[in-house]
């Protein structure tokens, strides 16, 4: 009995130091922001959004330059680490393909107030992409969303939420935080304690509008089996393309492969003739 007791009780406590540890192991916010899109040339408005649970949250929304015709917006889900200033450049190079960029940091980035976790964080996910219908409808544009990273769980559940989605971008994804895990042996012991909050699981199924999904051949955070696994799990998309990309890792791949805003301008052509 007293054995039954100690071993539960050893349970008990691992579990309760995942979950104090995890979200320090999952999520590396920077507060300062080191640029704002003014710096990059952006048209650009400061935007706050407030979470289901009262955290308020800040971010940009930038239109496309003077002159370019405007197609569509996106809500874009950023990676876990960095905050919004970090993406200026994305955001810079989608601008010329005709986007506008909703992009909004999670609670405990930047200017955003909170710390994060995964309830939190699929909070924040709801809030911007409500916030960002709004602004689409009033351009009279359709909405389309960018994950990248741990953001691609984030815009999947959103995508398969909503139904109007005009398309689906998908950079460096995997399918949850337990398939990351499962490929590192030093967690191993802790793969039952993790939370299940930001998984894919049978969202993936549900997300009907067009995806494209890219991964880095030489992705060295991600592996690329589980970019190609969670395109696989795209099933119910009525158009699913996927781009390897060639040259760079995980973080450079947009900037060291020549080719990868033309694949996206090439999918938008695709994905929007749709309607």
């Amino acid at each position: 009995m007293k054995t039954f007791f100690w071993i539960s009780a050893a349970v008990l406590a691992l579990w309760a130091l995942v979950r104090l540890l995890e979200p320090k192991l999952s999520y590396f916010p920077v507060r300062e922001l080191y640029a704002d899109p003014a710096a990059f040339g952006l048209r650009f408005e400061e935007v706050s959004v407030t979470a289901a649970d009262g955290v308020r949250l800040h971010g940009w929304y930038c239109l496309p330059p003077a002159g370019t015709a405007h197609r569509a917006d996106v809500v874009f889900f950023h990676g876990n680490g960095g905050n919004v200033s970090h993406r200026l450049q994305k955001i810079r190079e989608l601008g010329e393909l005709g986007l506008g960029a909703f992009i909004v940091d999670y609670r405990g980035y930047g200017r955003s107030a909170g710390s994060p976790d995964d309830a939190g964080v699929l909070r924040d996910a709801e809030a911007s992409f409500q916030a960002a219908r709004e602004r689409a409808a009033a351009a009279g544009v359709p909405l389309g969303i960018y994950g990248e990273s741990l953001g691609t769980i984030l815009a999947v559940r959103q995508a398969a939420a909503h139904g109007e989605t005009a398309f689906l971008i998908l950079e460096g994804s995997f399918p949850g935080k337990k398939a990351v895990a499962a490929g590192v042996p030093l967690y191993w012991p802790f793969l039952p304690f993790l939370g299940g909050a930001l998984e894919m699981g049978p969202h993936a199924a549900r997300v009907a509008c067009p995806v494209l999904v890219m991964h880095a051949r030489s992705d060295e955070v991600i592996p690329f089996a589980l970019g190609r696994a969670v395109h696989d799990r795209l099933t119910g998309s009525r158009l699913r393309e996927w781009y390897e990309v060639p040259r760079g890792g995980h973080n450079d791949g947009f900037e060291a492969d020549a080719g990868f805003f033309p694949r996206i301008g090439a999918f938008l052509d695709r994905a929007l003739a749709r309607g």
